[in-house]
């Protein structure tokens, strides 16, 4: 076998592991990996007698609370000041111009909502004892 033929079956090869590695193959390969190694772990009852206790629950939802809060307030800042920085640098183009103020405004809302979801939480906090 010569060079040039091995060459030539190179492109075969590698099209026909294209077309055996597809979205759906690598979704099924995760999947079933994940519940390999996780095992039933997972699906265990909780022990401990506790009954309808959602001390679990309440700690996800704090949890989950935390990082959506944060999120919110890093991710707004981060757009008003990129949206700042673009409406200021526009110049003479009125679409990056109209984009930094789409930007600048969609940012100080997100700031608003960060303080006032913080000062509703804060309020049904308070009434809730």
């Amino acid at each position: 076998m010569n060079l040039k033929h091995a060459a030539e079956r190179l492109p075969n090869r590698l099209a026909r592991l294209k077309s055996a590695v597809s979205f759906e193959t690598v979704f099924i390969t995760a999947f079933v990996t994940l519940v390999f190694f996780t095992g039933g772990a997972a699906a265990q009852a909780p022990t401990g007698g506790t009954g309808g206790a959602t001390t679990g629950w309440e700690t996800i939802l704090d949890n989950l609370y935390n990082v959506l809060y944060i999120t919110l307030q890093y991710v707004g800042l981060t757009v008003l000041v990129l949206g700042f920085i673009v409406w200021l640098t526009a110049r003479n183009n009125s679409q990056r111009s109209e984009t930094g103020m789409k930007l600048t405004m969609g940012g100080g809302a997100m700031v608003v909502a960060y303080f006032g979801l913080g000062a509703l939480v804060s309020l049904l906090e308070f009434i809730a004892g």
